[in-house]
């Protein structure tokens, strides 16, 4: 067993690697959380670090010993935890609790109080588990590739969750013995990551998961402390999106209304008081940032928002110098080089001769005769990045035509388009709808609602009478199977187009 000396800002480490392993899967045993989007096979280029003074990704070197290592410092940025407001707390109850939403990306904890009501502290972080994959498809691979793979994701999000209710406990000066209980939504694989059950059906159709944690099966500890999981309703519509149906009322209103969560995965219902029609789209995650080029989460030095005029403008997230394009920044991009012509209806990035004289300094020539824009000289947009947004967007275009017609209403007759979630607050629907991405005709109807799925875990933490509630939700919705369906591989290719 070799060693190498590991820097993060002013501290410095001293970590052991195992005889023909990579420097990537060493920083994850030591516990250092480095972005690995494609989940270490080298395809990404997130994993960058310097070794030795020279820039290599992580998950290609293979260290022999006495390697000098810098890790970029650990990033602040945008984690959205502002909720609905919870309902009032159930009478004659004591102590704390604590709510969580359980993100792939993101993890946010909430302390309150049960006597009260109050809110008495947050805490907020990247999901650990990012080392091993942006997307839950990576993180069930290495499931599946790695003998004890189940165990380190489970252990690093397990301790993760406990850290942040730990610092939430400490902020709030309170003690830990007056933790109560934990509620925890997540998407059904996040879920059952915590814990610790197989992830292995969810990997092929029929995409089957080892629990839907309803009833007893949604029971775990951490710490001692008893943890409830939300109810899923199938593979890849979990416990996040129950929380998020029930905190918005919306299963409680008459008429058609469309809850809409898109991260690494897009998650839809569209139904109200008679119940939901409800699906699963593998958007990717281009919308967090990774698979592009220049992508990144919504962190500090993340372009967030670009517009032009006479010159492109943008808004960089920490006010910092742009280092690349977050989520809500490269569909804003997108929108507005579709609009100048730099992006052809087809989704080509057109070069410069074929471009308007005043937008040709924009734009050079790549190897394969389209176009690279440059937003600044460190900030580009690719031909392969336009193809893995129009991926991303067509799947969750797709979804929701077919989601439309399977439950026989027309989306002009939908009351109302509900984003959940961090990209549903920070995207400008009038960009996604003109990329396609959202239906134009619910335009007007757009309401964001901040982050749900820690709204309706909040409400549980505060009165358990509400779990009935959360249940029925679950059993409310009517899963679609859109793998391998042709009205959905039909509508797929048709969004395709810009």
């Amino acid at each position: 067993m070799s060693r190498v000396q590991v820097r993060q800002g002013e501290k410095i480490y001293d970590i052991p690697v195992q005889s023909g392993e990579s420097l990537l899967s060493a920083l994850r045993r030591a516990g250092f959380s480095l972005p690995a989007a494609c989940g270490g096979r080298g395809r990404c280029g997130k994993c960058r670090v310097q070794v030795n003074g020279a820039p290599r990704l992580a998950c290609k070197v293979l260290p022999q010993g006495g390697e000098q290592v810098v890790l970029p410092e650990t990033v602040s940025g945008v984690i959205l935890g502002d909720t609905l407001p919870p309902p009032p707390c159930q009478p004659g109850r004591t102590g704390l609790s604590a709510a969580v939403d359980l993100g792939t990306t993101t993890v946010v904890a909430k302390l309150y109080d049960r006597a009260d009501g109050r809110e008495l502290a947050a805490q907020r972080a990247w999901n650990a588990q990012a080392p091993y994959g942006a997307d839950v498809i990576s993180r069930i691979q290495h499931t599946l590739d790695t003998p004890q793979g189940l165990k380190e994701l489970s252990g690093r999000i397990r301790e993760q969750i406990w850290s942040l209710v730990e610092a939430a406990l400490a902020a709030a000066e309170r003690q830990t013995a007056e933790l109560k209980e934990i509620v925890v939504a997540g998407n059904t694989v996040m879920e059952s990551l915590f814990a610790d059950r197989s992830v292995a059906g969810m990997a092929a159709a029929p995409f089957q998961p080892d629990s839907l944690f309803v009833g007893p099966e949604g029971a775990d500890e951490l710490h001692g402390v008893p943890v409830w999981l939300l109810p899923c309703v199938a593979g890849y519509v979990g416990g996040d999106i129950t929380a998020g149906l029930m905190a918005s009322g919306l299963g409680d209103r008459p008429g058609e209304h469309l809850f809409l969560d898109v991260g690494t995965n897009g998650e839809m219902a569209m139904g109200g008081q008679d119940g939901f029609s409800c699906c699963a789209v593998a958007s990717g995650p281009a919308f967090e940032g990774a698979g592009i080029q220049c992508g990144m989460p919504g962190v500090a030095g993340a372009v967030s928002h670009v517009r032009y005029d006479r010159g492109f403008l943008y808004d960089v997230i920490g006010d910092g110098p742009a280092q690349g394009l977050c989520g809500s920044g490269l569909v804003d991009l997108a929108a507005v080089l579709l609009k100048l012509g730099i992006i052809a209806p087809g989704g080509r990035l057109l070069p410069p001769e074929e471009l308007a004289p005043e937008l040709r300094r924009y734009v050079e020539r790549d190897g394969d005769g389209n176009g690279r824009f440059h937003l600044t000289p460190q900030v580009y947009l690719t031909a392969g990045d336009v193809r893995n947004l129009q991926l991303a967007k067509a799947a969750v275009a797709a979804g929701i035509e077919v989601l439309s017609q399977r439950r026989g209403v027309p989306l002009e007759n939908v009351e109302g388009l509900y984003l959940a979630g961090g990209f549903g607050t920070y995207i400008d629907p009038a960009s996604a709808m003109a990329i396609g991405m959202l239906p134009p005709v619910l335009a007007g109807k757009v309401r964001p609602l901040g982050n749900t799925a820690l709204a309706g875990a909040a409400a549980l933490a505060l009165d358990s009478r509400l779990w009935p509630k959360v249940e029925d939700t679950a059993r409310s919705c009517a899963y679609i199977e859109l793998s391998g369906q042709p009205d959905f591989t039909q509508a797929f290719t048709g969004n395709m187009g810009f």
